[in-house]
């Protein structure tokens, strides 16, 4: 049977305009639950940062961070009292001065061993 007949003209029209209108209302009672649930919500980061939590990186607290010591950063200390950047900053500096002092790595195992030559072995 073919599709629109037997209806009344207007029956289609209406069961679209109703469609619409469900879809509209259900579109506010979704957008109103989802208002709620935010409204609701609790900010875990202020929370953390009331109790004093730790950042999660090596168990320091997030409060007890010093700031760098260049003027006007303000970004936490990696090391040397300075931020990440302006200590890569100066340690390139200083390498390329010359005047950086390498720890080097320390060398286990065979290679070690091999590498070290006995006082003897030299000769004089």
């Amino acid at each position: 049977m073919p599709r629109g007949r037997g209806r009344p003209p207007g029956l289609t029209q209406w069961v679209h305009s109703l469609g619409e209108q469900i879809g509209t209302e259900l579109g506010q009672v979704i957008a109103q639950s989802v208002q709620r649930t935010l409204e609701s919500s609790i900010d875990v980061n202020a929370l953390a940062r009331r109790l004093g939590a730790v950042n999660g990186r090596r168990g320091r607290p997030v409060a007890g961070r010093s700031e760098c010591s260049e003027a006007g950063c303000g970004k936490p200390v990696l090391a040397k009292g300075l931020c990440r950047s302006h200590y890569y900053r100066a340690r390139y500096r200083a390498q390329k001065e010359g005047t950086l002092v390498s720890r080097g790595r320390k060398r286990r195992g065979r290679r070690a061993a091999q590498q070290t030559v006995p006082a003897q072995a030299i000769p004089s």
